[in-house]
């Protein structure tokens, strides 16, 4: 049925195969890959499984492996990402030939596979064996630090910017109870392109945050530091900084939402559930961001509040 189809299995330094995979990124998802890979950051973990017929990408399922420590045990799973058919070959059975073709070189090598999938296919990644999985968010109250404001936005279009954080991702510990490990080049995806003016350095914590702005929300996408730091605190020493930068952000931050999984909010924070600092867990309702998975870790998720970090989306 598809004999005059090839799955090539990495397209990244094949510049004819990439420029047809981005051609067809854009197409599906508005995304180009190419200044990624010319910056460096397009990583051997990002490993996409192309359906190519007659020299051009017309299908693909990329795989991303990834670690996750989960306090301090290290779990391996395997992320696919950048699912997509050309529109004049859907229907065709493409999709299932690379799942399958995916399935077959690794499944025994991770413990689980996981995607995230849009309002448009709900209903198809249940045919592969995928069962979705309810995500929590976490939202605490702070108030702004008035004796220190040493924060300093770090613009990542500076090269050498970029080169410090990347750095700090690799030397930093997990910062929260359910963290990616490493993975700079994916960090560096969203920072280099869509964050460029939402990275910070915390002098007082030797810490890296990413950080966005809703209304009085705080939006704390990322920490990465040497040592554990309290989201609470990392948003108190934020706040002030970032409304005095984007003055059309909320002049008073006063809620934080963490964009990972913070230690201590499955119930194991030593501030009592009476402490009005203490972490509220909500359900993540999200149709365009459904997470599904397959494996023992779709019962994990089942049980335990968490959810993946909001950078570590492929």
């Amino acid at each position: 049925m598809h004999t005059d189809i090839t799955i090539v299995k990495n397209i990244r330094d094949d510049a004819a195969l990439r420029s047809s995979f981005n051609r067809l990124a854009e197409k599906t998802f508005d995304l180009n890959f190419e200044n990624w890979y010319q910056n460096g950051y397009w990583k051997e973990n990002y490993i996409p499984y192309a359906a190519v017929r007659e020299g051009q990408v017309i299908a693909n399922v990329s795989v991303n492996p990834m670690t996750f420590s989960e306090n301090g045990i290290l779990h391996h799973y395997i992320q696919l990402g950048t699912v997509m058919t050309d529109s004049a070959f859907r229907g065709q059975g493409l999709c299932r030939l690379l799942m399958e073709a995916v399935e077959k070189d690794w499944a025994d090598r991770a413990e689980a596979i996981y995607l995230f999938a849009n309002d448009t296919v709900l209903d198809f990644y249940p045919r592969f064996g995928f069962q979705r999985v309810q995500e929590s968010r976490f939202f605490a109250p702070f108030s702004a630090c008035t004796t220190d404001r040493s924060a300093v936005l770090v613009p990542m279009a500076d090269p050498e910017n970029r080169a410090a954080l990347e750095r700090a991702i690799l030397s930093g510990v997990p910062q929260g109870s359910f963290d990616m490990v490493g993975n700079p080049g994916l960090i560096l995806f969203y920072a280099s392109q869509f964050l460029t003016e939402n990275v910070w350095y915390l002098p007082a914590q030797n810490a890296w945050v990413i950080a966005e702005a809703e209304g009085d929300t705080l939006l704390l996408d990322a920490i990465f530091a040497p040592c554990p730091v309290d989201p609470r605190e990392a948003a108190a020493l934020l706040a002030g900084p970032f409304c005095e930068r984007f003055p059309q952000a909320a002049r008073s931050l006063s809620r934080l939402e963490c964009g990972f999984t913070p230690a201590g909010a499955d119930g194991a924070d030593a501030r009592s559930a009476e402490d009005s600092s203490a972490w509220k867990v909500l359900p993540l309702e999200n149709d365009d961001d459904a997470l599904f998975i397959k494996g023992k870790l779709a019962k994990t998720f089942a049980q335990e509040k968490r959810r993946f970090p909001i950078l570590s989306h492929a």
